[in-house]
């Protein structure tokens, strides 16, 4: 199968390129277009009209893309010459945009389940998947650089009042590593502004604890970040928020653990940090979970599956 990947780089997560790779490993051929930076040098009607070319001189069987990384117009065209598939991983309830992109999907693959039945009303295909890791860069490595050695580690930007004031609370208590943007500005220090893949291994590997706090207001079924699976793909102790249904997926105290407010985080915390041998055990049967069960090549040959059956 032939596909045209359309969708930005996000050289942090790396998404595309997982996705990418993971197709080409099943025997798709996949040429990527990042098509809002196309559209930033030549403009929206050259842009277009290069994609269009491109999909008459190569004859695509499949359009995977992410969320808005297309124009309206442009999925219209293409969709006249294949199935078109979207995948987004975020929560954006009643995007106007998002839901006429949706519309012209043969698939729209969610994230969040919670989101998938309101998607379903408003006539989108909406399909629930889970996010996974890539095998080639999520891996256990050991490293004894104490840049990276803390109690407690969280990779994320300082965006949202309740994250701040956690990690607030969390580095009275505790030694703490902030890895992300925004820090700064509300008084706190990060170690470094940026944690792409070769140093989120080092990360996990330096941490005792990775510490996951969402975006989403943790009443979203099932929604959760792509960081989950490549902190335990990693090898890394995950402690992360509750959302509603995440023990569908994970055994408390088995694969990672959660905590639903800021005391039992902190609660948490000590304990797993006195009970070193019960958090290895949790860190390796998490490990041997994400690297079985969900990576970039199981969700795609589901999607492969999904799009032979519409």
């Amino acid at each position: 199968m032939k596909i045209l990947l359309v969708s930005k780089s996000k050289p942090h997560t790396r998404i595309y390129a997982y996705f990418k790779k993971a197709f080409e490993s099943q025997g798709h051929q996949v040429c990527w277009v990042k098509y809002l930076k196309l559209r930033s040098f030549v403009g929206v009607r050259i842009a277009n009209l290069l994609v269009s070319l491109l999909t008459s001189f190569y004859r695509f069987d499949l359009l995977f893309f992410h969320g808005k990384d297309i124009s309206y117009k442009l999925l219209v065209h293409l969709k006249k010459q294949m199935p078109a598939i979207m995948y987004f991983d975020d929560v954006q309830r009643n995007d106007e945009q998002l839901k006429k992109l949706g519309r012209h999907s043969d698939i729209m693959y969610l994230t969040a389940r919670g989101e998938t039945a309101q998607y379903n009303q408003w006539g989108i295909n909406a399909k629930f998947i889970t996010g996974g890791c890539d095998s080639d860069e999520h891996y256990r490595v050991q490293t004894s650089d104490s840049f990276y050695q803390s109690e407690v580690a969280f990779i994320g930007q300082a965006d949202r009042p309740e994250r701040i004031e956690a990690m607030r609370e969390i580095a009275k208590r505790f030694d703490l590593k902030l890895w992300g943007k925004k820090w700064e500005a509300v008084g706190m220090k990060a170690v470094a502004q940026e944690a792409f893949a070769d140093e989120y291994r080092k990360i996990c590997a330096g941490a005792k604890i990775i510490l996951g706090w969402d975006k989403a207001d943790g009443t979203v079924d099932l929604y959760f970040s792509n960081r989950t699976w490549y902190t335990l793909g990693c090898g890394g102790f995950l402690l992360t928020t509750y959302c509603p249904s995440l023990e569908e997926l994970f055994g408390r105290g088995r694969e990672l653990d959660w905590f639903e407010n800021i005391e039992e985080c902190c609660e948490k915390i000590s304990y797993y940090l006195s009970h070193e041998n019960e958090r290895k055990q949790i860190a390796e049967a998490g490990y041997k979970l994400a690297h079985s069960q969900y990576s970039y090549e199981d969700m795609v040959k589901t999607i492969i599956a999904d799009i032979n059956k519409v």
